[in-house]
C-alpha cells in the first residue's frame, strides 16, 4: 500500500546494531556481513558481523547485525560515483 503523503527517505541505527531504512531505496551489494544501498543522492555501505534481512520491500528495509563495525554514507556524484573518490 502506497503512502498517502510523500515523506521523503530516512535512515534510523538502533543500538549500533540494526539500520532501518524508509523511504525509496535500491539494494545494490548484499554479502553474508555488508549491505551497499542507494537511497535518493547518497550511497549508504554498512558492514558488521552476522548480517540478518529482517524486512526486504518496496519503501522499507531493515537490517540488523550483531555489531555493526563500519558504515559509509557519502553522496553520489553521478550513477555509481561517490564524492572524493
Amino acid at each position: 500500500m502506497r503512502k498517502l503523503f510523500n515523506t521523503g527517505s530516512s535512515i534510523r541505527i538502533d543500538e549500533f546494531s540494526t539500520v532501518h531504512i524508509n523511504g525509496p531505496y535500491s539494494l545494490l551489494k548484499l554479502g553474508p556481513n555488508f549491505v551497499t544501498i542507494r537511497c535518493e543522492a547518497y550511497m549508504i555501505e554498512v558492514a558488521g558481523e552476522n548480517l540478518l534481512v529482517e524486512t526486504l520491500s518496496e519503501e522499507v528495509a531493515v537490517f540488523t547485525f550483531e555489531a555493526i563495525t563500519t558504515m559509509k554514507l557519502a553522496a553520489v556524484e553521478d550513477e555509481g560515483t561517490f564524492y572524493g573518490s
